[in-house]
């Protein structure tokens, strides 16, 4: 991995420094073209069993950041073991903006979606830094099991359907009803009804998405931790 002009990079991003011609050289000698948009990936899981790429990062003991072409994506992707999670940004010139987007989405894989794509996710991103809040709904939460909650999940995500999140989750349609009636019963919101959704999923995406603002200062660390003199090799 070319860990230091992965951090030279987002450090460039980060601050928007002008690219001097040092830097620039060595974009071209690592393949990289910086008139460009290029995708971010982050991978959560055992670090042992992700692939080695050249663009890549490692942002703590479980999660790498990849810097990938648009059309390299999929492929990346197809090839992942089946163990590991995939949060998967926007095309940006900036990389940072990339990055940031695929550590939330990647915060939102679970057994059942192993890859998140922040396009598909990105409006939740405005809710959960919206001034809503649901304190009766959080104050319950913990009182709701991860399945129980997962399953609410998967149903919204299959637009409130019994039937495929059943075949989806491999259990009774029944089951489905009564895991969702129980945060009904628990909650006093009904997930069942439209108007009862909103306060659930926000609920649901912070919880998920707590830790989301500690990673992002992890990667400011990265690139906060470069000193102006020492950008280019």
């Amino acid at each position: 991995m070319l860990q230091n002009f992965m951090t030279q990079w987002l450090y460039i991003s980060d601050y928007d420094t002008a690219l001097d011609q040092a830097f620039i050289s060595k974009a071209k000698i690592n393949g990289v073209d910086l008139e460009q948009r290029y995708i971010a990936v982050v991978l959560s899981g055992d670090q042992r069993r992700m692939p080695e790429h050249r663009l890549a990062l490692n942002l703590d003991a479980k999660r790498r950041i990849y810097v990938l072409s648009v059309e390299g994506v999929q492929p990346f992707l197809d090839a992942l073991s089946p163990d590991i999670f995939a949060g998967v940004g926007g095309a940006h010139f900036d990389i940072s903006t990339g990055i940031k987007e695929a550590l939330f989405a990647v915060l939102l894989t679970n057994e059942f979606e192993r890859v998140v794509i922040f396009n598909r996710v990105g409006y939740l991103y405005d809710l959960v830094k919206s001034d809503l809040v649901y304190p009766n709904v959080a104050a319950y939460y913990e009182r709701i099991d991860d399945e129980t909650w997962l399953t609410f999940w998967e149903y919204v995500q299959h637009m409130s359907s019994t039937k495929e999140t059943a075949c989806l989750m491999l259990v009774h349609p029944k089951t489905i009803v009564y895991r969702l009636n129980k945060i009904c019963a628990t909650t006093g919101l009904n997930p069942k009804q439209g108007v009862d959704l909103l306060p659930l999923i926000v609920t649901y995406v912070r919880k998920q998405t707590a830790c989301f603002e500690n990673l992002v200062n992890e990667l400011q660390s990265l690139s906060d931790s470069l000193l102006p003199r020492d950008k280019v090799d």
